[in-house]
C-alpha cells in the first residue's frame, strides 16, 4: 500500500520561503539599477549571491516533499523523497519503533529543514545514524531500525504503521527483492567525478564572479554617469549611475542559476547527458558575452 506523509504545512512555509527569498533577490536588483557605488551595493550584491544557493536548496526541499512517499507490502519497504530512494526487504528490518520510546524530542542535528519538512540527519547513541524522510514531529514519528542505522518516517497513521508492519511479516513474502539505497549526494559525486561537466559548471560559476570583482574594481573610478546599453545606430545610452554595471554579473549569475540546475536534472540519464554538457556549455557562452559587453560598455564610458 501506498502512504504520503502530511505535507501541507511543509509545503505552505516551503512557498512562504521561496517567495521570501525571491522579494529579497528582486530587492537586491532593484537597488542595484540605482544605487551609487557604495557599502550598501555590496550588500545588495551579497545578499543576492546568498540568496540564489539557498532558494535552490529550498526548491529541491520542496521537491522532495511534493514527491514523498512511502510504501508497504509482504516483499518489503519503499521510500521515494526525491532522488533519494530506499527499497529492502522486510527481513533487513530489526524493529519499527515510535519515536519516543528511541530518543523523546528527536529531530536532524544535520541538515536544512523546517516544521512540516524534516529531512537530515542525527546520530543516537545504540542506533546509530538515523536519517529522517518525515513531515512531523515527534508525535507522528515512526523509527524504522537497520542494521548500524535508521530511517525515521511519518506516516498518515502512525499508530497502525506497526500493525501493518507485522501483519506483512507474519503474511510472508511472495517475491525476494534486492535491497538498495539512493541518495542525491552519491548522484552528485558521480558528476563531480565527472571531468567534462565539472569543467563546464566551474568556468560558467567562476565567470560571473571574476565580473563582479573586475566591476567592484573599476566601478568607484568611473565618471557619475556610464552607459548602460547602446542605440539601434550604436551609440553608447542610456546613461545611468556607474552602480547599474553590478546589475551584468548579477544577471549573468541568475543565468549560470538557471543553466546549471537544468543541466544537473538532465545529467540523470546517461543518454541525456550530452544535452546537459551542451546547457553547462551554454552558460559559458553566456558568461562570456557578458564580459564583451561590460568591458564594450567601459571602453565607451
Amino acid at each position: 500500500m501506498n502512504m504520503f506523509p502530511p505535507r501541507r504545512r511543509g509545503l505552505f512555509l516551503g512557498g512562504f520561503f521561496m517567495a521570501l527569498l525571491l522579494g529579497v533577490i528582486l530587492l537586491s536588483v532593484v537597488q542595484l539599477s540605482s544605487a551609487p557605488i557604495s557599502a550598501w551595493v555590496i550588500l545588495w550584491v551579497t545578499l543576492a549571491l546568498i540568496c540564489v544557493p539557498l532558494l535552490l536548496i529550498v526548491a529541491y526541499k520542496l521537491y522532495g516533499l511534493w514527491t514523498a512517499m512511502y510504501r508497504l507490502d509482504r516483499d518489503g519497504f519503499y521510500l521515494t523523497w526525491g532522488l533519494a530512494k530506499e527499497q529492502m526487504p522486510l527481513t533487513d528490518i530489526r524493529v519499527v519503533h515510535a519515536a519516543d520510546d528511541v530518543a523523546p524530542g528527536l529531530k536532524p542535528s544535520r541538515g536544512i529543514w523546517w516544521p512540516g519538512c524534516v529531512s537530515g540527519r542525527t546520530d543516537v547513541e545504540g542506533l546509530g545514524e538515523v536519517e529522517f524522510f518525515a513531515t512531523s514531529g515527534n508525535e507522528g514519528l515512526i523509527v524504522i531500525e537497520l542494521e548500524g542505522r535508521a530511517l525515521a518516517i511519518s506516516p498518515p497513521e502512525p499508530a497502525t504503521f506497526g500493525q501493518d508492519f507485522f501483519e506483512m511479516i507474519r503474511m510472508g513474502s511472495l517475491e525476494q527483492i534486492q535491497a538498495t539505497s539512493q541518495r542525491p549526494d552519491f548522484y552528485f559525486s558521480r558528476l563531480w567525478s565527472d571531468l567534462v561537466a565539472r569543467s563546464l559548471i566551474l568556468v560558467g560559476v567562476v565567470l560571473p564572479l571574476l565580473l563582479l570583482g573586475f566591476l567592484a574594481l573599476r566601478a568607484p573610478a568611473l565618471p557619475s554617469q556610464v552607459p548602460f546599453g547602446f542605440s539601434v545606430t550604436g551609440t553608447p545610452e542610456p546613461l545611468a549611475p556607474p552602480g547599474r554595471l553590478l546589475l551584468l554579473p548579477l544577471i549573468c549569475s541568475l543565468c549560470t542559476f538557471v543553466d546549471l540546475v537544468a543541466g544537473v536534472w538532465i545529467y540523470r540519464r546517461e543518454a541525456d547527458r550530452p544535452m546537459a554538457y551542451a546547457i553547462w556549455g551554454s552558460a559559458v557562452i553566456v558568461g562570456g558575452l557578458f564580459w564583451g559587453a561590460t568591458l564594450l560598455l567601459l571602453s565607451a564610458a
